[in-house]
């Protein structure tokens, strides 16, 4: 099987990911992938602080500046992957449905996206390579009990412009189950030799590799995804020692987590989730990092542009304070990546620049190959030396800034 597991809001087990903007809104319960008509908004979990497609949505901090960070790792909490179920009183006997979902193989990736925005908290997708010469292939989905099944898959299918409705079957499971089905999904993940990003609960496979340990059941950013790999074999290439690194939009913190191993002097994390900041928090403890190396800031729901989400915490407790730090790191930046979606990249094309230095790095990834032309584009104005790497059809840009 090939692993595509993506938490979604409605899993109890799961972080909430951000709802994205999309031609079509999705249920109360869905989880944030914006889907086109024509193809899937890159999965990034914007939420990493920004945008609208990004790791997960499209939005991101307002260009105009009005931020109000908060370093908030002091107060993290340590999650473990069950624990956001029993913190919000889900009872681990609780049903859930398994939906067994067949489509044409070229379709797989985009309705898998879309179903995620359409109730799924969760898909898994046969692999591909073992389909062989069978023209379909199969989704397994997980919808909470009580879901429409095919009132979801009829609109995943629609949204994903599908001309037919797929067939499916399901079958009741147990959330007690689903802990389980969680862990064993999420393996080890070798970047490249001598890297590798590790589930808490697993042994890393080599003690002397770079070994980034996390929890992914709060935020995007396991090291599966090629955008994520892109991302840490920049970093692999550019971190030489006593870089400043930022990551714009940190869901789990990977990135930032990775640069400090590499060797970085400091790294900053932004995002406009409260549950990603304490994922990130999370993770930078479970592989001993000094919180005054790795700072994480809430960017306020007031600095999002039209795309942000509407539904985000506005407690007291969550609410960002200490704006002028992260204002006065602007320009002060070695390296910066934005793995988020299409829409914030463009739209925030002069935020995401701005944190970099004259002549520092800026990558932008959670972008489809295919748009890669828009990207640059935009981004030409601001970067020179830029050039693209690739791995399964999504892309990163890099370049450096203009004086």
């Amino acid at each position: 099987m090939l692993p595509l597991v993506r938490p979604g809001r409605a899993a109890p087990l799961l972080r909430r990911l951000l709802l994205l903007s999309s031609p079509q809104t999705p249920s109360p319960s869905s989880s944030p992938y914006s889907v086109s008509s024509s193809k899937v908004s890159p999965l990034l979990l914007l939420l990493s602080a920004r945008p609208s497609p990004s790791r997960a949505g499209d939005r991101g901090p307002a260009s105009s500046g009005a931020w109000r960070g908060v370093s908030s790792c002091g107060a993290a909490r340590a999650v473990d992957i069950g624990d956001e179920a029993a913190s919000s009183g889900s009872d681990l006997s609780s049903p859930y449905l398994s939906v067994r979902i067949r489509c044409r193989k070229e379709d797989a990736e985009v309705l898998s996206e879309s179903l995620l925005c359409f109730g799924a908290t969760s898909v898994t997708v046969d692999d591909i390579a073992a389909a062989g010469n069978l023209d379909e292939i199969t989704i397994t989905s997980i919808f909470a009990h009580g879901e429409d099944v095919g009132s979801c898959v009829s609109s995943a299918a629609s949204s994903a412009g599908l001309e037919y409705n797929p067939v499916y079957e399901s079958s009741v499971g147990k959330q007690c189950d689903w802990v389980t089905v969680v862990q064993e999904t999420y393996e080890s993940t070798k970047v490249i030799d001598g890297l590798w990003v590790i589930p808490k609960w697993r042994t890393p496979p080599d003690a002397q590799a770079i070994n980034i340990i996390i929890n992914p059941g709060l935020a995007f950013g396991t090291g599966e995804h090629p955008t994520t790999k892109l991302c840490l074999l920049l970093l692999r290439e550019t971190v030489k020692g006593g870089e400043r690194f930022l990551d714009y939009g940190t869901g789990t913190g990977v990135l930032g987590i990775a640069a400090l191993k590499m060797g970085a002097a400091l790294s900053t994390g932004i995002d406009i989730d409260p549950q990603a900041v304490t994922s990130a928090c999370e993770n930078m403890m479970l592989n001993g990092i000094d919180s005054n190396k790795m700072l994480v800031y809430l960017v306020p729901t007031n600095a999002q542009s039209a795309c942000f989400p509407s539904n985000i915490d506005k407690s007291e407790e969550n609410k960002p304070t200490g704006n002028l730090e992260l204002k006065s790191s602007k320009g002060s930046y070695d390296i910066v990546a934005a793995n988020i979606l299409l829409n914030p990249l463009l739209e925030l094309v002069e935020d995401i620049v701005g944190y970099a230095k004259s002549g520092g790095i800026v990558a932008v990834s959670g972008i489809l190959s295919e748009q890669v032309p828009k990207v640059e584009e935009a981004y030409s104005r601001y970067l020179e030396n830029i050039s693209v790497s690739e791995i399964d059809g999504w892309a990163c840009l890099r370049g450096n800034r203009r004086a």
